[in-house]
């Protein structure tokens, strides 16, 4: 069921530029003597003032004036355009050719193509390195130069040279709209469900439900949700996702202007026979921290990753007759245990830092994985069998293979810190403690980052094995449990 924009929104700020002009409520009293006094001096300056000032933009800069006032990001203006774009950001939709994309040395390299797309349709595929746009060359130009490039109008062409294998080829695209797919899904090995939510668009609680019945029909033991970087979206989907967990209670308690509590109920629930874990990071916001909160108050999901961002306040898209709208801040949120979420975020269960790779990698622990099986090839990566968007920096060196310390860490099922006094860093294990330092090749530091030689690791840990031809590294470990008394 679509939704309309009416509805409350809940989602990290958009930038937007504020224009148009100044508008009242017809119906204010409170407001009469200061509108009458700016339409007045809006008037008298646009109509007397030396420099002959543009309507429009005094009314704009009056807007922003008001805005600012509030010292709230998430309240803003929106015209009619900036009113379709926001919708559209919500929805997951945008104007392109439909792939993901990372600034590489040697061009624009393709992360993951979207289904039904037009650059799918094209034949592009994820490893292919974009090299000029428009004839122009893409190397040494930032991600937003050349993406720029790319984007256009709906119905409009982009002539692309990629490389594939070292082998240049040709292609024109017709731009359309893309439609960003709100939930994925995936499998690992051996039955652990996958869903990765994007965005709460109008339709994502659909889709999550309909994947996750398919993931269930397949036999999953356990499930991984990831909301990271998820930035929100509309609070009716983050409801009706709550009722894939829990049977019924409160999805939020809500604080208006006057302190009163409205709060959002979950009616009409089910559970889940097996267990699920949430991946959070920073840049999970609103939305996404609405839903973790309460299904972790409840105790149905186990949350692993880092601090989320701390957006606990409520908007509410108002329309305007001009045609634009008002997104405005109505009320702050707090967790069914009355936890505050505004400028605090959700802290995990399991705290991992490090990046999306080991985070990743803790929840299949977690969920079951006994083995774990990473494939990298430059930045695709494959785990225990299914394509994820994560990877990890490899550096190879003086005929030796490094890759993050958190990363071989979280592979293995143990710990990891720097010690300062030695230089070294410590990995612990079932197998015991062991520190790795520059001496012998063992440890490289780069960018405030630990590396360990995959060579030494594997004299460490029998159980770990390793390739690497130079292009494609494969690594992987198998945790044996031992025999108990």
């Amino acid at each position: 069921m679509k939704r309309t924009m009416k509805n409350l929104l809940l989602r990290k700020a958009i930038p937007a530029v504020l224009s148009l002009s100044l508008l009242f409520p017809a119906a204010a009293p409170a407001w009469a003597a200061g509108a009458g006094s700016v339409t007045e001096v809006l008037e008298l300056l646009e109509q007397n003032h030396v420099s002959s000032p543009n309507g429009s933009k005094l009314s704009d800069a009056a807007i922003q004036a008001m805005i600012d006032a509030l010292n709230d990001p998430y309240t803003v203006y929106f015209t009619p355009e900036e009113l379709k774009s926001f919708e559209a950001s919500v929805e997951n939709q945008y104007v392109g050719i439909g792939v993901r994309v990372t600034m590489e040395e040697d061009g624009l390299y393709i992360t993951e193509v979207f289904g039904s797309s037009p650059a799918s349709q094209a034949g592009l595929k994820a490893g292919d390195l974009i090299v000029r746009v428009e004839g122009e060359s893409a190397i040494g130009k930032t991600l937003e130069e050349v993406t720029s490039r790319i984007i256009g109008l709906p119905g409009t062409k982009v002539n692309l040279q990629i490389t594939r294998d070292g082998e240049p080829k040709d292609l024109t695209i017709e731009r359309q709209k893309v439609q960003v797919p709100s939930v994925t899904a995936g499998r690992f090995q051996p039955g652990i469900g996958y869903l990765k939510v994007i965005g709460f668009s109008s339709d994502a609680d659909e889709k999550m439900s309909q994947e996750l019945a398919a993931l269930k029909e397949q036999g999953i033991q356990s499930l991984i949700v990831d909301l990271r970087d998820n930035p929100g979206g509309i609070l009716e989907t983050a409801q009706q996702m709550a009722r894939l967990f829990v049977k019924e209670g409160t999805l939020m308690h809500t604080k208006d202007r006057d302190n009163v509590d409205d709060p959002v109920k979950i009616t009409n629930g089910t559970t889940q026979p097996f267990p699920v874990y949430f991946l959070v990071n920073e840049n999970s916001a609103s939305a996404s921290e609405v839903l973790t909160g309460a299904l972790q108050d409840y105790g149905a999901i186990k949350v692993i990753g880092t601090k989320t961002y701390g957006k606990g306040s409520v908007q509410q898209v108002v329309p305007l007759k001009s045609g634009g709208a008002l997104k405005l801040t109505i009320q702050e949120y707090l967790t069914p245990k009355f936890r505050k979420v505004n400028g605090v975020g959700i802290e995990p269960d399991i705290k991992v830092e490090g990046g999306d790779v080991p985070q990743l990698l803790t929840a299949l622990r977690l969920a079951g994985a006994n083995r774990i099986d990473l494939s990298l090839m430059r930045l695709n990566l494959t785990v225990n069998g299914l394509a994820v968007n994560n990877t990890f920096r490899v550096i190879r060196e003086q005929g030796q293979t490094y890759v993050p310390s958190r990363v071989l860490a979280a592979l293995i099922g143990g710990t990891v810190e720097w010690n300062e006094a030695n230089r070294t860093v410590r990995i612990g294990s079932a197998d015991g403690q062991f520190e790795f330092g520059s001496a012998g090749g063992e440890l490289l530091l780069k960018d405030g980052t630990g590396f360990v030689s995959l060579r030494q690791a594997a004299s460490v840990w029998s159980a770990l094995k390793w390739s690497d031809d130079g292009r494609n590294i494969t690594i992987g470990f198998e945790q044996v449990k031992k025999p108990t008394a």
